[in-house]
């Protein structure tokens, strides 16, 4: 098959990617689930937490869970299921995130300890499903959503991106 230089109005559109929101979690202490035949699982309850950005302001609820999935080659996958409402509680969305986390041993090590760690020395990237019957939010139930992570202590920030 030979490329061709030329681009037509019925190639695939490039996705472009537009600053949706920052999310803050809390969590509570982790608690090891131990070595599964996967690898190592901790499991930790969503305490609280924002989600800020253009025309949507929320809580995180304290309820939810954050799973961390070590594997043998020392990446981590993670599952965080949570709930966030506006002040008023009129907008309700399930926030349901999916994605990794690998870095060398020491910085990983640094951010189990809770150490501020510069977030370019590690990966952590994701998507982020919403669910929610806001109509001022719908949009965001076909919406596909991609993170970039960080880790401070007991809180973990995403930067959310609409996926154009």
């Amino acid at each position: 098959m030979t490329t061709v230089d030329t681009s037509s109005p019925l190639d695939p559109v490039s996705p472009t990617l537009e600053p949706l929101f920052r999310l803050v979690i809390r969590t509570a202490d982790a608690v090891s689930v131990g070595e599964t035949p996967a690898g190592s699982h901790t499991v930790a309850a969503v305490s609280g937490g924002l989600l800020t950005g253009p025309g949507i302001d929320a809580v995180v609820r304290p309820l939810g869970t954050e799973s961390r999935l070590v594997r043998a080659d020392g990446s981590s996958t993670y599952a965080i299921d949570l709930v966030a409402a506006t002040e008023d509680g009129d907008d309700v969305m399930r926030l349901t995130l999916r994605g990794f986390l690998f870095g060398t041993a020491d910085v990983i090590g640094a951010l189990d300890r809770g150490d501020e760690v510069d977030s370019a020395t590690y990966y952590f990237r994701g998507t982020l499903d919403v669910s929610t019957a806001s109509r001022a939010l719908g949009y965001l139930n076909r919406a596909l959503v991609v993170t970039s992570g960080a880790r401070h202590g007991s809180d973990t920030v995403f930067d959310a991106y609409l996926a154009t």
